[in-house]
């Protein structure tokens, strides 16, 4: 999924690309501060992760939540990850926490139900598809295909 405010740059032809490309998360401490910064959307901390979803109805719904939160035209992008590059993958399960919810974030969990953050890039090979859910203000849906193959 992909909106155009994210921190998140991309293009069909070239791929996902995060904004952060040089941080390197060699503690624990920095994974979580990053990954949870991250998975709330704080942009005042530059991230070097992409999100993806292991399930495309769930990457649609949340496609559809935040064009609804923030107005704007949003992608449900298909990938496949034999093309992903060599480099770590977390499942954002593993980084929240009981106890580790931002104040006021209580009804957002389903966000986070099956996604990966990937480090740094998506390369342009992995991306198989990309398909529009809302288009700015006027929020009109279209219906996301199954496409054969992962």
């Amino acid at each position: 999924m992909h909106r155009a405010s994210a921190q998140t740059r991309y293009a069909f032809s070239t791929g996902f690309s995060a904004k952060n490309q040089t941080t390197i998360l060699n503690y624990t401490s920095a994974l979580s501060r990053f990954g949870l910064a991250h998975l709330h959307q704080q942009t005042n901390i530059s991230s070097p992760f992409i999100s993806v979803y292991d399930n495309l109805a769930h990457a649609e719904n949340v496609a559809k939540h935040f064009a609804t939160k923030y107005g704007e035209d949003t992608l449900v992008v298909t990938v496949d990850t034999r093309h992903f590059a060599r480099g770590p993958v977390f499942r954002a399960a593993d980084l929240i926490k009981e106890g580790a919810r931002v104040e006021g974030r209580e009804g957002d969990e389903w966000l986070h139900w099956g996604e990966y953050l990937v480090m740094y890039r998506i390369p342009a090979q992995a991306i198989h598809n990309q398909t529009p859910v809302a288009r700015g203000a006027d929020q009109k849906w279209r219906t996301v295909g199954v496409i054969g193959g992962r």
